[in-house]
């Protein structure tokens, strides 16, 4: 092998290659529930939805990136919560469309345009009817009807899409119910389950988490107990780790992925997208929220190609950043109290992520 073909091997893989595939689209902050779980019980600051000059821009940005595959209709709000949410989702580009939502304030018109439009639809089912009552705060059975009458409605359209998915945030409040939703899923027509871990945001629920640093054998027993619910019910199952592995993976880089916020700032993941605390193996940590540019000055092309954020692209695709928590030091260091930077001083910091370490999952 000449010298040429042994530095090609050693390349590591260039930031500049990966391009914008996906974009997390946030409506709305706004939302119509107030789940025990969610980021929003930290905020202490107004919520804001989208505005049609902020929408503009953002249409016609993303009408121009050529490699976008899927728009994801998220965030930290109800999407459906939006008033224009039926206008705009029909001038959308032709690509694939993915929305999370409650399936609470679904009515006809509504189920009608989630038949007709989405790639997925994804719904959040974190126990079973007295459990989800407690941590959504509406009745199981409103959820279920509405996702009845949506795979309904997709079947009266002879249509194997949207492909419906639910989420479950796994922790002790609900662990000895999971094998049961994952039957109930099945029944009522979710055709995958996406399991996830709680991520605290408040000191009562840090000790409700269910991975760990070492080995969980625990854990282990739950996974092949859940995973052959799921193959005698035939339904697909995603599941997180439940315990720190040594490999770390970024998937909002990988899968060329971005978030706009609904007042128009991009942020790389849905982390930095806004101010939270986290309580990271039972350690307090303030995130805030980091962007790199709004599309009512650049273009979220430009924004994309900007220094800064290809820089976070190169440190997360190369794993160049700090492992915090199987740190030695991680007891007496202050970069692990919040996320502005890290021990190699670069910011923000990626080191004490749950996401990388498929702890908490997103679409």
């Amino acid at each position: 092998m000449d010298v040429s073909a042994k530095l090609d091997l050693m390349k590591l893989i260039p930031s500049d290659d990966v391009s914008i595939r996906k974009v997390y689209l946030e409506l709305t902050q706004r939302c119509n529930l107030n789940c025990t779980s969610c980021f929003r019980q930290n905020w202490d600051f107004p919520q804001t939805q989208m505005s049609d000059e902020i929408f503009e821009h953002c249409l016609e940005d993303l009408k121009q990136i050529e490699t976008l595959e899927e728009i994801v209709l998220g965030g930290i709000g109800e999407p459906t919560m939006h008033p224009k949410f039926k206008e705009w989702v029909q001038r959308l580009p032709n690509v694939k469309l993915t929305v999370t939502s409650n399936a609470y304030m679904w009515d006809d018109k509504l189920i009608d345009l989630l038949a007709s439009r989405f790639s997925k639809v994804v719904v959040s089912v974190d126990g079973l009817p007295d459990t989800f009552h407690i941590i959504r705060t509406f009745e199981f059975s409103k959820m279920e009807a509405n996702v009845r009458k949506l795979i309904e409605r997709r079947n009266q359209l002879k249509k194997y899409e949207p492909f419906l998915i639910a989420q479950t945030v796994i922790s002790e409040y609900n662990v000895d119910e999971v094998n049961d939703v994952i039957v109930k899923c099945a029944k009522i027509g979710f055709m995958k389950i996406i399991l996830s871990n709680l991520l605290p945001q408040n000191a009562e629920d840090k000790d409700k988490i269910l991975y760990t640093i070492h080995a969980n054998p625990r854990m282990k027993a739950y996974r092949n107990a859940w995973l052959n619910a799921a193959m005698s019910n035939q339904i697909q199952i995603k599941f997180p780790n439940t315990e720190l592995k040594t490999e770390r993976k970024c998937n909002f880089v990988f899968d060329g992925t971005l978030t706009i916020n609904s007042d128009g700032n991009i942020a790389p993941c849905y982390r930095f997208a806004h101010p939270s605390i986290e309580y990271v193996f039972g350690r307090r940590k303030q995130v805030y929220a980091f962007t790199y540019g709004n599309v009512l000055k650049q273009t979220v092309q430009e924004i994309w190609d900007s220094k800064k954020y290809l820089d976070l692209r190169t440190q997360n695709l190369r794993n160049r950043f700090p492992s915090c928590p199987d740190c030695d030091l991680v007891d007496c260091c202050d970069y692990v109290n919040d996320s502005q930077c890290d021990c190699r001083g670069q910011y923000p910091s990626c080191a004490d992520c749950m996401w990388t370490r498929d702890f908490v999952q997103c679409i």
